[in-house]
């Protein structure tokens, strides 16, 4: 029995890494008993796979992993006692059977989508700076391409981050929050706070021109949904619920 988990990464558990929140994940299956299947060989480990790693300081109101059950259970008691067993900060929204000959979520998986807000200490005026996103926006939309350095774990390649990029828009109801579509993948994928720290550049809105990242501002950066497309259409992993 594969079954899909959709939970959230919130505010208190956002700076642990990927590794620990896997590990998190696999105690609390544990002291849940789920009972989850595990691989076979000399070091056997639980069968979980998870979507699209969170960069570490990014919550989330939607992630994604998927489990191989030994056996058959109830979801409504798979919800119940692994929502009781996870760590505060995580929580389990729902969950799903799904067919065993789904792809991996990870291969599947095209688009991911963000909400980030920027404060700037204004210190001539002692007090917040306004972001004029409009205007880092048209300088994004002005620019031909977009040339970063992207680290991988072996070397570092230049890559036009507009090529990363599906969409980006100021939230109509708060303006002083941007919306993010971004790329999933090996190819052509880069960092939302990438994205940020390019358009402020751009448009001359960093109060340091000379950083190299966002780590002098406050940055809040939310990932609200994860995609892939299907009969062109964006949908969530939720619609490979098995029939």
């Amino acid at each position: 029995m594969r079954v899909l988990l959709e939970y959230t990464r919130e505010e208190r558990v956002k700076y642990i890494s990927h590794l620990d929140l896997m590990r998190s994940m696999q105690r609390a299956i544990r002291r849940a008993n789920i009972p989850i299947d595990y691989s076979q060989g000399f070091n056997p480990h639980p069968i979980m796979a998870f979507a699209s790693a969170l960069s570490v300081g990014v919550t989330s109101e939607r992630e994604y992993a998927d489990i191989i059950l030994a056996e058959s259970m109830s979801i409504a008691v798979l919800k119940e006692q692994l929502n009781h067993s996870l760590p505060k900060g995580i929580s389990l929204r729902e969950a799903i059977v799904i067919d065993e000959k789904t792809p991996s979520l990870m291969s599947l998986l095209e688009r991911a989508d963000y909400e980030v807000r920027v404060d700037i200490w204004d210190r001539e005026q002692a007090g917040q700076a306004e972001i004029d996103w409009n205007k880092a926006i048209e300088a994004y939309e002005n620019a031909d391409e977009i040339l970063i350095e992207k680290k991988g774990k072996k070397r570092v390649s230049t890559v036009n981050l507009k090529e990363g990029v599906w969409n980006i828009e100021v939230d109509r109801e708060n303006p002083s929050l941007i919306k993010l579509e971004m790329k999933l993948g090996n190819k052509g994928s880069v960092k939302p706070d990438s994205v940020i720290h390019s358009i402020l550049k751009l448009s001359e809105q960093l109060p340091n021109p000379e950083a190299e990242d966002l780590s002098d501002l406050r940055v809040s950066i939310h990932r609200t949904g994860l995609y892939f497309q299907r009969n062109g259409k964006w949908i969530t992993p939720l619609a490979l619920k098995e029939n």
